[in-house]
């Protein structure tokens, strides 16, 4: 007769396999928001995410209403916090503007996401 798992231990099983499939770095805040509006126009973009990123493995791109990059390329982390990442911007003009991030958590899982945001005229 064939041992039966007991139900516990399957359900156990797979909820730690699932937790572990959320480990990876997501978007939690940022600043200009995502799909938000600012008066005034921002001089750098902040992500924070929800674990710890490596700013190394880890980019920040924000691209105009026509694809050109908006962003100073210097993407670079908080001291004393491995969650946020900031990238400085240029001049911005009222309109629409995408933030493109590629994010490598501190236990190597790579993540991806972008969103919007405008500046008000």
């Amino acid at each position: 007769m064939p041992r039966l798992i007991p139900l516990s231990i399957v359900l156990a099983a797979g909820l730690a396999v699932s937790g572990t499939a959320f480990a990876h770095a997501a978007l939690k805040t940022a600043v200009p928001p995502k799909n938000g509006t600012v008066r005034s126009p921002p001089t750098e973009v902040v992500i924070e995410y929800t674990e710890g990123v490596e700013p190394k493995y880890s980019t920040i791109e924000v691209q105009d209403s026509t694809g050109a990059r908006v962003d100073t390329g210097d993407v670079h982390g908080v001291k004393g916090n491995n969650k946020r990442l900031i990238v400085g911007l240029k001049p911005l003009s009222p309109g629409t503007y995408k933030v493109i991030w590629h994010a490598t958590s501190t236990d190597t899982h790579k993540t991806e996401g972008s969103y919007r945001f405008t500046v008000a005229p």
